[in-house]
């Protein structure tokens, strides 16, 4: 039976997930399939440093906390991170862009590839670098997603202060992962490739766990639970970003390198190409439309390996409308 947690900063709720003997016995099939997960160290020129946003959590005052997204945290991977974020109002959502040509568009969970015209906000085409930044005017469930063409539908979208399912829902992440995986090869092989690479640490393999996937388009389900793998890969390659009550700081980014995990996509690729491994397409998500994402092939690296960043912040952006 799931677990219930209440929601942090920043974690979607980490409440939920799996843990125990399983993790061992996935830990050595993932590593026959895929090989132990690698991290690559890259050398940065002096141009690569931070000089912004506030750190992502802060101590409480009467302008709230400010919270930092990472906006594709490498060229090629199409992601936010982290995926989801609870921010109180009053708060302040920093989205630093550490890869070119992406926005920041409000859309609507029935429509997550949509702009929305309620209370819109869009960055615009931005490149690497560009922060904008958001005041929190109310806790409502808000989406937001790039609308360069074509992102959007491989799965770049985010979530402020995601709904929770209740505890034994079947529609929570928790509940949805191992059923879209009994379907389908490829989100098998993204779940277990997450769990090896999480296995030591149960925070970053349970975040994002009570995350209420019930009022998002079924086209959506295979995009939403690749975005809580890629995070919890991201948290795990990075714990010191993960504090024990489920809070996310990306403060550190500025003096400390950040590990940055190729796409989750990357497990279903080389299990596709393992010697024996089924061919199968990408996991069949319900119907699709120009509304929600559709079930397009990911991309990904060639190899499970990764490479440090250090984003730098050069541009602000700062726009106080109602999320």
């Amino acid at each position: 039976m799931n677990t219930y947690s209440t929601p942090a900063y920043g974690s979607g709720s980490y409440g939920g997930g799996s843990g125990g003997s399983g993790y061992q016995s996935c830990m050595q099939m993932c590593a026959a399939s895929y090989g132990a997960p690698t991290m690559v160290s890259s050398t940065w020129s002096a141009s690569s440093t931070w000089s912004a946003p506030p750190a992502t959590t802060t101590a409480a005052s009467s302008s709230g906390c400010t919270h930092t997204v990472i906006v594709a945290p490498t060229q090629g991977v199409l992601r936010y991170v982290p995926f989801a974020i609870n921010a109180s109002v009053g708060d302040t959502i920093a989205f630093v862009w550490n890869a070119n040509k992406h926005t920041v568009t409000k859309s609507s969970e029935l429509a997550i590839c949509n702009k929305t015209s309620d209370m819109p906000f869009s960055s615009g085409v931005q490149n690497k670098s560009f922060v904008f930044t958001q005041t929190v005017n109310d806790t409502n469930t808000t989406f937001f997603y790039c609308g360069v063409p074509g992102h959007c539908q491989k799965g770049m979208f985010g979530i402020l202060n995601p709904p929770n399912a209740l505890m034994g829902s079947t529609s929570s992440v928790s509940s949805m992962m191992p059923v879209m995986a009994s379907n389908s090869s490829n989100m098998t092989a993204m779940v277990q490739y997450t769990q090896m690479v999480t296995a030591n640490n149960t925070m970053a393999g349970n975040w994002g766990g009570n995350i209420d996937m019930s009022g998002m388009p079924p086209s959506s389900y295979q995009y939403a639970l690749e975005n809580v793998m890629y995070t919890r890969t991201f948290l795990a390659a990075n714990p010191e970003v993960l504090s024990g009550d489920g809070v996310i700081d990306l403060s550190s980014a500025g003096t400390t390198p950040l590990i940055v995990p190729n796409d989750i996509t990357a497990a279903a690729a080389n299990s596709s190409t393992s010697p024996g491994s089924s061919t199968s397409g990408s996991p069949t998500a319900g119907a699709t439309g120009s509304s929600s994402p559709s079930a397009v092939s990911t991309g990904g690296a060639k190899s499970l390996g990764s490479s440090s960043i250090l984003v730098s912040v050069v541009a602000v952006a700062s726009l106080v409308l109602a999320l």
